[in-house]
């Protein structure tokens, strides 16, 4: 479903997401907007991946 080259680079993008809302909700404080947000990100990041995993695994098929 997704080439090879756009699956490159939304795996690029989530892996962004990821490691800096993964930094973000390790060094702000607990129970902070910020962190909520860092939290809410993260977890979109992971999402983003896996879906986006699946697409690329669907699509070499």
């Amino acid at each position: 479903m997704i080439g090879s080259e756009l699956g490159h680079a939304a795996f690029r993008i989530g892996m962004y997401l990821v490691v800096v809302a993964g930094l973000l909700t390790w060094f702000t404080e607990t129970g902070t907007p910020g962190n909520a947000i860092s939290q809410f990100t993260l977890i979109l990041g992971i999402l983003f991946l896996v879906i986006v995993t699946i697409l690329v695994r669907v699509g070499r098929k």
